[in-house]
């Protein structure tokens, strides 16, 4: 089969795969029947092999017409999963690591699979109302409703997608007109210890690191990230240097990594004395203060510590 081209140009995009490696496709446009079509080949190992598949393609299937050519034929719009791949792409280097963990893990979700084979001219107000309306009744793995915050979270994910691809592709962005829907939900107040509770709890802890680490996230209320983060240099007698925080959210495969705080502040901040004598009797570890070589685990520090919530009989809190 033949098809037209009018242009040399093709963009070769990187794309992630599940088991954390890297692919290249290649994109371009094709004429085939008077209608401009995006031409995709898919999964080559080097952005060369990519480049040399566009080559053999063209070069064997397609015959190059002149620029005006197209002025007679009708334009197809973008497929929308096409759009969302460059859209999380261009996230890079602009926002967190863990944000954009976040974003793909949300798109993959909740929003891509819903726009598989739709084009840009098919977001059409009744087509977001429809998705809208199903994310607002589906249920997790234990079958009960999402809550409003994640149900939020997801809308504003896709809200942004459309204002940039709005911007970038020159379409109506009918979110805009879309209200977000209400959902009564009874509000659940945050279960908290007093210091009697905290005291009855670290009495149990039997071990220096945990009794340190617990201690420190009581009496700071730091995250736990900037916590997992800090290094001896940290941590002084009677203060702390916050400006630094661990994620586990990475986009190539790492299992950690260390970035800015949530709010990209640096803090020096005095400690109390209950904090002061427990430091006493933990000295710390290199490189990560808690945990040495490598950070703590999340699943160990939160197993820990509700075994410590049975052996002391206190209400379980979340960490």
């Amino acid at each position: 089969m033949k098809y037209y081209i009018s242009s040399n140009k093709y963009t070769i995009q990187e794309r992630k795969t599940k088991k954390n490696g890297v692919l290249y496709d290649v994109v371009f446009r094709i004429i085939e029947d008077g209608t401009v079509h995006q031409k995709k080949l898919s999964g080559f190992k080097t952005k060369k092999l990519a480049h040399q598949a566009y080559t053999d393609f063209v070069t064997t299937y397609c015959e190059l017409k002149p620029r005006n050519y197209q002025t007679d034929v009708k334009r197809e719009s973008p497929l929308v999963t096409d759009m969302i791949r460059s859209y999380l792409s261009s996230l890079d280097n602009t926002i967190k690591d863990s944000s954009v963990y976040d974003k793909r893990n949300l798109f993959q979700l909740f929003i891509t699979p819903e726009c598989e084979g739709i084009r840009a001219d098919g977001l059409t107000k009744q087509f977001l109302l429809s998705w809208q309306d199903k994310i607002w009744s589906a249920k997790n793995k234990k079958g009960s409703y999402y809550s409003y915050s994640y149900l939020d979270k997801i809308r504003s994910y896709f809200s942004a997608f459309l204002s940039w691809a709005s911007e970038r592709y020159n379409i109506i962005n009918h979110f805009e007109d879309i209200k977000k829907p209400k959902r009564i939900t009874a509000k659940q107040e945050m279960e908290i210890w007093t210091v009697e509770e905290f005291n009855k709890f670290i009495s149990v802890v039997d071990d220096p690191l945990y009794r340190c680490l617990y201690t420190m996230m009581f009496f700071t209320g730091r995250r736990k990230g900037e916590i997992f983060a800090l290094t001896p240099e940290d941590v002084k007698q009677n203060k702390i240097s916050w400006n630094k925080s661990l994620t586990r959210k990475t986009t190539d495969g790492s299992p950690y990594k260390i970035t800015s705080t949530k709010e990209n502040k640096s803090d020096i901040i005095p400690i109390c004395r209950h904090l002061q004598n427990e430091l006493k009797g933990y000295p710390g570890s290199e490189p990560f203060f808690f945990g040495g070589e490598k950070p703590l685990a999340e699943n160990t520090v939160t197993r820990q510590f509700n075994r410590y919530c049975k052996l002391a009989e206190v209400k379980q809190i979340k960490i």
